[in-house]
């Protein structure tokens, strides 16, 4: 990392180990905030515009005021002023109106391989729950899914809804190839709205791939040929096993769409 990792804290660049909110901040004391991820690809924020209008929806959906899109990204040029490297962007808006930009480096971190399914009643419809589909602060439930799953012996966790749907992963989203179309779980289900797998499903229908979304079992899931996990700023994830499933390590179309997915994000395609 050829960068010091640095906040811009309500306009305001500093060192990262400088940046300060106060305790009694709402999204610190209680998680009442709306955050957002942004891979950033040889110096720039990667679809930054579509980042932010997520960040907005998520605010919005938690009962906090749409933030101005043109102040955050004016913080974001701030701590990304002279990186010229990879890096990931983290912006933070709290219900006290704080607002937070961080960057630093890509984690380095294993891949997940070994999901382990784990029922997530916190995950509603968006026709049953106001913040449906909301990106917050408020992830303990999520992280406690990761651990119970690697507890049991797997490397992160697979959501799945009270009625036996395919979700998503704690911090990641899911899709799958089986026959030449790749299956994609439907947003109505509660999920985040993945800006990461959006872009995947782009590349995999402009290569030749159909695009089915919908609810769908484990058991659909089982069925598929190859099972993919996307994240902001790490390469597509070819996924080896789903609980009691387990995939062919041949993965032609998660390496198809992966070449391709490296340009785009490089500028290249």
């Amino acid at each position: 990392m050829s960068f010091a990792p640095r906040a811009c804290v309500d306009g305001e660049v500093v060192p990262l180990s400088e940046a300060r909110v106060p305790v009694t901040d709402q999204g610190f004391a209680r998680g009442h905030g709306a955050v957002e991820t942004i891979a950033v690809w040889d110096g720039a924020a990667f679809r930054l515009p579509d980042h932010l209008e997520r960040l907005a929806a998520s605010a919005e959906a938690i009962l906090l005021p749409r933030p101005s899109l043109t102040t955050l990204e004016q913080d974001v040029t701030r701590v990304l002023d002279g990186v010229t490297g990879d890096a990931v962007v983290r912006i933070y808006v709290t219900a006290s109106s704080a607002r937070v930009v961080i960057v630093e480096g890509i984690p380095e971190r294993p891949a997940p391989s070994h999901l382990i399914p784990q029922v997530a009643p916190w995950v509603q419809p968006r026709a049953d729950a106001l913040a449906a589909g909301a990106k917050t602060m408020s992830t303990l439930a999520n992280v406690l899914a990761t651990k119970t799953a690697q507890a049991a012996g797997g490397d992160d966790a697979l959501l799945i809804s009270t009625n036996g749907h395919v979700l998503e992963g704690p911090t990641f989203a899911v899709c799958w190839a089986s026959d030449g179309v790749i299956h994609s779980p439907s947003h109505q289900l509660g999920l985040v709205d993945s800006v990461s797998q959006r872009l995947v499903l782009e590349i995999a229908d402009a290569i030749g791939y159909r695009i089915q979304t919908g609810a769908y079992t484990l058991d659909d899931l089982g069925r598929a040929d190859e099972v993919m996990a996307s994240s902001t700023s790490r390469d597509l994830i070819a996924i080896r096993r789903v609980g009691e499933h387990v995939f062919d390590e041949r993965t032609p179309t998660r390496d198809r769409i992966n070449d391709e997915l490296w340009k785009v994000r490089r500028g290249r395609a």
